[in-house]
């Protein structure tokens, strides 16, 4: 059978994909070449092999994705070491670590806690983003609410 020659063939569909590659579109973005391809008339083959190429551009897209965040999560890490490294004494490094870990988890509070096996309860021994002083100051027997339960267990 004869193609049409006013219609593209598929592997111009195809360098669509690349170009989605490039710009870092969004998934449902690479619908839009077999959306295209249909409108224009391609048949059950030329989609099919479409739908195949879209499928590896996605899993292409995730490969990147998951690169980058790799990446990211290692100059963190550096940056981490480094800041630890030119700092001295207990108080300033626990600091940074709580802190670091805020940032990198994209939470509005960190803490460290510290079991006190005198009086048998946790307490709160670095926070930052905690603005209560009561929570700063809090202290939980072992095994009270999730956080003496995780105290207790020394697991999460």
């Amino acid at each position: 059978m004869r193609k049409d020659p006013a219609r593209p063939a598929a592997g111009a569909w195809a360098g669509a994909f690349l170009e989605l590659l490039l710009d870092d579109a969004a998934a449902i973005e690479y619908e839009r070449p077999l959306v295209r391809a249909r409108a224009a008339g391609a048949d059950g083959d030329e989609l099919a092999e479409l739908e195949r190429v879209k499928l590896l551009a996605l899993e292409v897209r995730e490969a990147f994705a998951a690169r980058r965040r790799r990446e990211s999560e290692l100059s963190a890490l550096f940056d981490t070491a480094s800041d630890l490294a030119a700092l001295r004494g207990v108080d300033s490094v626990l600091t940074a670590i709580v802190r670091r870990a805020r940032q990198l988890l994209g939470t509005d509070v960190s803490y460290l806690t510290l079991n006190d096996p005198t009086r048998r309860d946790t307490y709160m021994r670095v926070t930052d983003g905690s603005v209560s002083a009561r929570f700063q100051a809090l202290r939980l027997p072992m095994g009270a609410g999730l956080g003496g339960l995780v105290a207790q267990r020394a697991a999460p």
